[in-house]
């Protein structure tokens, strides 16, 4: 999201206030004045504190065993190399000039209609394809790329960086990665998991890190109540059939099976009988076409379809 005009306003001046305070020529009149701008508002604490916190980002990049900057470190002047020069003018407009594109950098937002999917190719390399129903932002920068998934599901291939992390945020659930795949689902109703299929990812939730790393294979589930389930084993074919347009089931709940299939349709499924939701099925369907698939559930389950407008009644035969 794009910060508002004063926000903006604030972050300039923070950001001019911390390249000047870099001189070793600046005056006690000037840190004076600084300190009354630093005090006059809160709003101007909290942008100094993001332009401390970007400069702070900037030593992943520095100290990156990178062969592009070793070559132009080698390349630089001797004077350079052999002590650390003062900020020139020149540098510290570069300075300004950067910082001020990593604090100012827009979002772009996504989204699909219920049963479409869509694939997004990111500057950096990534691509993302996004399920039914799904909603999501997303800001690269020069030192971030950020990711926030505000509900649907998600197919994250990222591209290897190793100095500009890749960071998904669903909800409460904050996913830290580096060069992996990984898939995430964030819905109202059941929580969010996280499969990883490839890789590893760290896990954080709200401001507490989990203090483990999710591996290709597992998956972990935060409920709609908030609890953490223990990672669990998962077959990736299951994960990934929705990028082709399909839906695969292996012993599962009616109750669960119609609340699945309601993401993909404009629908609502009704049990006439409790008892029906107990029952389980399994297969591979297109979560396009709902009629071949309500000739199935006949055919396999003791169930009768009675079809309306808006929803799909089940009898029990």
């Amino acid at each position: 999201m794009t910060a508002t005009a004063p926000a903006q306003h604030h972050l300039k001046q923070a950001t001019t206030w911390f390249v000047a305070l870099q001189s070793s020529c600046v005056d006690p009149e000037q840190r004076r004045q600084f300190e009354r701008w630093l005090a006059a508002s809160p709003l101007h604490r909290q942008a100094f504190s993001e332009v401390e916190q970007f400069w702070g980002n900037l030593d992943a990049l520095k100290s990156a065993d990178l062969p592009e900057l070793e070559h132009a470190r080698a390349a630089r002047p001797p004077r350079w190399r052999q002590g650390r020069p003062l900020l020139s003018g020149l540098l510290l407009a570069a300075t300004l000039a950067a910082t001020w594109q990593e604090l100012s950098a827009p979002a772009s937002s996504y989204q699909t209609g219920i049963g479409e999917r869509r694939e997004i190719a990111l500057a950096d390399g990534s691509r993302l394809q996004l399920n039914t129903a799904t909603r999501l932002r997303t800001r690269v920068t020069w030192l971030h790329r950020e990711i926030e998934l505000e509900q649907g599901e998600a197919l994250f291939d990222v591209a290897h960086e190793r100095w500009r992390p890749f960071r998904v945020h669903a909800g409460k659930v904050h996913i830290s990665d580096i060069g992996t795949r990984f898939n995430v689902r964030h819905q109202d109703s059941d929580g969010i998991s996280v499969s990883v299929l490839e890789g590893e990812v760290e896990l954080r939730v709200g401001r507490s890190w989990l203090g483990e790393v999710l591996s290709a294979g597992f998956r972990r589930r935060l409920d709609a109540e908030g609890r953490w389930h223990s990672p669990e084993k998962i077959d990736a074919e299951p994960v990934l059939a929705w990028t082709r347009g399909q839906l695969v089931f292996n012993h599962t709940p009616l109750a669960d099976v119609t609340k699945e299939l309601e993401r993909y349709h404009n629908l609502h499924f009704v049990l006439a009988d409790s008892s029906l939701g107990q029952q389980t099925l399994s297969g591979r369907f297109d979560a396009g076409d709902l009629q071949p698939f309500l000739h199935a559930l006949q055919t396999m389950l003791p169930v009768r379809v009675q079809r309306g407008k808006d929803t799909v009644v089940l009898h029990k035969r």
